[in-house]
């Protein structure tokens, strides 16, 4: 085996490592089991499990004995600490995305583009007597899922929309979507200027997000708004989305430069 082949290896191992702990951190069920995991990452299961068992080993993921399954371990914890910036994007987006909350009166989320996943960074109450919790802090679904995932994937080019479709598709059938069906509804973000999801991230609810950019124009992240669908009528989104538009303004007006 030349160096160059060794390397190649090793990153590609590297790659499948990553893989699995995006796989895991996206599960709804918490606990993916080993058969799981290896059809999801087309992997043949004794190549998951070595790369699972090293994990472990890392305490990258813990594997629970009462579930059969594996979930995040501590370390990605303690790493995650370490890479906050100084500023960080929830930091700068909590007022605007309170007053959101307190305007709408329902909850209010911020999701960041993470590769072809959206990951929820905050989410804000407000006094409505029903507040739909769709997402938690630290969940992620696969761009184009959930109001906020299809807000950032429609305001991106053509030929990354391609490729972040082609890597999410095996995905989609976990969530009821084809990926014809996420095309139409990225072309109709388009169309209304908005992202409207029905359904999709939960039943009867609809949510509705814009993309926040930054200072080159690039879709970093998104806030919506969600509630019970018979509240969402479209005079309601309609005033909801100028209060979208309000908190993206205000969150892109204090991103650094």
């Amino acid at each position: 085996m030349t160096a160059t082949s060794s390397t190649a290896g090793s990153a590609q191992t590297v790659g499948r490592a990553i893989q699995l702990l995006r796989l895991v951190a996206s599960s709804q069920a918490r606990h993916l089991r080993l058969v799981d995991i290896a059809e999801m990452a087309a992997l043949d299961k004794s190549t998951a499990h070595r790369l699972l068992q090293r994990l472990v080993q890392e305490r990258m993921l813990v594997r629970d004995a009462g579930h059969r399954g594996y979930r995040l371990g501590p370390l990605l914890y303690e790493l995650g600490l370490a890479a906050l910036p100084e500023t960080s994007l929830r930091e700068l987006s909590q007022g605007a995305l309170q007053q959101l909350a307190r305007g709408t009166g329902d909850m209010a989320f911020l999701v960041v583009r993470s590769g072809f996943e959206s990951v929820c960074l905050d989410r804000i109450a407000g006094n409505f007597a029903i507040q739909t919790m769709t997402q938690g802090v630290g969940d992620r679904h696969p761009l184009g899922v959930g109001a906020g995932g299809l807000a950032i994937l429609a305001a991106l080019g053509e030929a990354e929309v391609k490729v972040v479709l082609k890597a999410i598709a095996p995905q989609l059938r976990r969530y009821r979507l084809t990926e014809r069906a996420l095309r139409e509804r990225l072309v109709a973000a388009r169309e209304r200027g908005p992202a409207l999801d029905e359904g999709s991230a939960a039943l009867d609810v609809t949510a509705i997000g814009r993309p926040i950019r930054d200072r080159a124009g690039a879709p970093l992240a998104a806030v919506f708004v969600a509630s019970i669908r018979s509240r969402m009528t479209e005079v309601r989104l309609r005033d909801v989305d100028k209060r979208l538009v309000a908190c993206v303004t205000a969150i892109e007006s204090a991103l650094p430069r």
